[in-house]
């Protein structure tokens, strides 16, 4: 299995204005089989640091044998010199893309059996202008973004031999506006009023669901046993999605829980088989099936203006914390938060989900209008799991309870 910490960054004590550290961690098992789960094999923690000089790969030493930890080097595996803007670890941590304002992206193979970590050129056209990128959930596809000049600045990438497969335009600073289904066989990409589908595979496109004033959307990136792998071998696989919709005068936000491809709600359509697909980019003459069906749970938001989603290791549920900017009774600073749990099924309506609103512990101070301030909340990580899974939310005025 590999597990990924999150980025670190901090300053360098010396020279604290002038230094920027980025840190990633994984940890790797090298299964010899599926069914071997006894005899593993585990690799070393390796630690990738970028500078403003270089980016370097640092292996620690195994403390647990005497002799290895004899073995401590100093200084890391180069795997590239220059001033570097981002870089981008794939899910499993094998490959690393570095991006170098005079060079453009770069790609660094970090498995054992790479001869050279050394970051080399591989994209098939110019990409000194990328300012964003990020993996799909398996690694196979690289989107960048740039910044807007008048043709298309989202560009989807081959992650192995960088070919660019399409490219849409997207005029805001984000990524978030195209994701991957977790199996990488589906792309939803987020355009004015609508959420266009396409097939990951031919990017042509196979549906759509309109949803008036939708500023996000959230795919769950992994589903059942990690890395990824799929629990259900069914070929019609069935895909959850949260749409978010910030309210306006006299209506308040929204969100909605769809399944694609059988509950997407009403003005939702898919493309007909025997219909000739859109290209890239896609168009909005497509031959449709009719509508499929409603979304399986809704729930209306008062105080809300941007969501969080958290999926749950199985992706069946999923927290949503709302926030606002600004708390109107003048309680925080930081504006007013809640909680919410969508369930893709509700025990009491089969075939449909439900939204709840999760409950605080009552000795958590509250402000006058009887909410608690939220302060995290995230799932037990447990990819195997039975049973329910259960989540942790750290709530109230500091100190704060879990």
């Amino acid at each position: 299995h590999t597990l990924q910490f999150p980025i670190i960054s901090f300053k360098s004590p010396e020279t604290p204005t002038k230094r920027l550290i980025f840190i990633s961690s994984e940890i790797q098992s090298n299964m010899s089989n599926k069914n071997a789960s006894s005899n593993t094999d585990h690799q070393p923690i390796r630690l990738l640091a970028r500078s403003k000089q270089a980016v370097e790969l640092y292996t620690l030493p195994d403390t647990s044998s005497a002799t290895e930890a004899t073995k401590i080097k100093k200084g890391g595996t180069i795997l590239h010199e220059g001033k570097t803007t981002l870089h981008v670890l794939s899910p499993n941590g094998q490959v690393v893309f570095i991006h170098d304002v005079s060079v453009g992206l770069l790609r660094s193979d970090l498995t054992e059996n790479s001869a050279n970590y050394k970051a080399q050129t591989f994209l098939k056209e110019d990409s000194k202008a990328v300012q964003l990128a990020k993996c799909s959930p398996r690694g196979s596809f690289l989107v960048t973004w740039e910044r807007h000049s008048g043709v298309n600045n989202l560009k989807v990438w081959e992650s192995n031999n960088g070919t660019l497969l399409t490219s849409f335009s997207c005029k805001k600073a984000t990524l978030t506006g195209l994701q991957w289904t977790h199996d990488e066989k589906f792309a939803f990409h987020l355009v004015t009023n609508e959420i266009h589908m396409y097939d990951a595979n031919t990017w042509k496109r196979v549906g759509k669901v309109r949803c008036q004033g939708v500023s996000s959307f959230s795919l769950p990136s992994v589903k059942g046993v990690a890395p990824n792998i799929i629990v259900s071998k069914d070929a019609a696989e069935k895909y959850l999605l949260t749409v978010f919709t910030p309210g306006t005068k006299g209506k308040p936000s929204r969100v909605d829980l769809l399944r694609y491809p059988d509950r997407m709600g009403r003005e939702s359509s898919t493309v007909s088989s025997d219909a000739s697909a859109a290209s890239t980019g896609g168009n909005n003459n497509d031959a449709v099936n009719p509508p499929s069906g409603p979304a399986l749970t809704s729930k209306s938001l008062f105080n809300a203006e941007e969501a969080q989603v958290q999926w749950s290791p199985r992706a069946d549920s999923a927290l949503v914390l709302t926030q606002t900017s600004i708390d109107s009774t003048g309680e925080s600073y930081y504006g007013s938060s809640h909680l919410f749990l969508l369930l893709e099924n509700d025990p009491k309506r089969p075939g449909n989900g439900s939204a709840l609103s999760v409950p605080l512990p009552p000795e958590a101070a509250k402000d006058a209008q009887g909410t608690v301030p939220i302060v995290s909340c995230s799932w037990v990580s447990n990819p195997t799991i039975t049973g329910t899974v259960p989540f942790t939310v750290i709530s109230g005025r500091m100190p704060a309870l879990a």
